[in-house]
């Protein structure tokens, strides 16, 4: 590999594409960009070479190294079917690029994955945990994102999760299908207090964790990215109104601080589900010292994580802006960092 070169890191995710890009030179790394695109993958997976090309228009992209778990989506038949269409997609975009695909085995070529798909399914969390473990070599790491929080035991520096495919990590509690915008209001509680009741919920999908979150400040405006239930907009007024309809009401028969205890409510309820699952973690673990990252910088792994009383790190200290909210593409590229052996940590790298 040449002393100077430009590399692309890439996460698929059912919902949003993201990706970074660094400039390796003198053995350094610099970060020159990094972007999400709200990308549904059950709508819109013909799309996603498009979005690609636009990531890459700017640059002459010399090494791409891509994850995906946008193989769940329901636009595929089966998950095999999804990762080759999606790493199909890649590689036919990046046709002048080095290419490879994160593993379970580790960094692997468009071959490998041809013959071994389900060792590139929803693989990002390795890529992840790869680049925490160059912050504490014995950490659970925490990560919530717009859909999913990941729970990840790292011992030795290297991540010692008790299942790898998503079905085993939903057993283990190392998988939360939480998320900060995307998850069904009606998955997080079953019953909602109000004046003095406890009002059973509406099992439609009414309402998201993008409205319950918004009206309690956890993100901006702008950091509501997803679609929304109703096809409406983001505003506040709009949020109130869909999350109103949980309990079969709207803004007419609730006072705006009924409509934020309904928020408070879902919110804690949703900590409370991360609670049990780092618990859990943690238990088998024996891990007592926790990095966390948290789409929008939301507080929400840090008070499961201060409901067990552990030792919290934040990735805040080592990644700034927009890139915290692209962490596993950054992993991504320390894994091919790493496998060249090139002596660059880009956690030090960043801000």
């Amino acid at each position: 590999m040449k002393n100077e070169f430009i590399i692309m890191g890439l996460d698929i995710g059912g919902a949003n594409t993201d990706c970074c890009i660094y400039r390796i030179k003198d053995n350094k790394a610099t970060l020159i960009n990094s972007a999400k695109e709200y990308l549904p993958m059950w709508e819109k997976k013909d799309q996603l070479e498009e979005c690609l090309h636009n990531f890459k228009k700017d640059y002459r992209i010399d090494v791409v190294i891509a994850t995906t778990t946008a193989e769940l989506a329901d636009g595929y038949t089966s998950k095999k079917e999804g990762v080759f269409d999606i790493t199909s997609k890649v590689m036919n975009v990046f046709k002048d690029s080095i290419v490879k695909f994160v593993t379970f085995n580790g960094l692997k070529d468009f071959k490998y994955v041809k013959n071994n798909p389900l060792d590139a399914a929803a693989a990002n969390w390795i890529a992840t945990s790869h680049m925490i473990s160059k912050i504490s070599s014995d950490c659970i790491f925490m990560d919530m994102g717009t859909t999913t929080t990941d729970i990840i035991p790292i011992k030795n520096s290297i991540e010692s999760a008790r299942g790898h495919s998503d079905l085993e990590r939903l057993c283990s509690g190392e998988l939360v299908y939480t998320g900060m915008l995307r998850t069904n209001v009606a998955t997080i509680t079953n019953k909602i207090p109000i004046r003095d009741e406890k009002a059973t919920v509406s099992s439609e999908l009414f309402s998201t964790t993008a409205d319950v979150h918004h009206i309690l400040g956890n993100i901006k405006e702008e950091e509501y990215t997803c679609s929304t239930s109703d096809n409406e907009d983001t505003s506040i007024d709009s949020c109130k109104r869909r999350l109103a309809r949980v309990i079969c009401a709207d803004l007419d028969m609730l006072t705006d601080e009924e409509i934020n205890n309904i928020a408070r409510h879902v919110e804690k309820e949703q900590i409370n589900q991360i609670t049990n699952a780092l618990k859990k973690v943690h238990e088998h673990s024996k891990l007592d010292d926790v990095i966390i990252t948290n789409y929008a910088d939301a507080p929400i792994c840090k008070k499961a994580a201060c409901n067990l009383g552990l030792n919290i790190t934040s990735l805040n200290d080592y990644l700034t802006g927009d890139s915290l909210n692209v962490s596993p593409t950054i992993g991504c590229v320390q894994m091919y960092i790493d496998e060249i052996c090139m002596d660059i940590q880009l956690l030090n790298s960043v801000g």
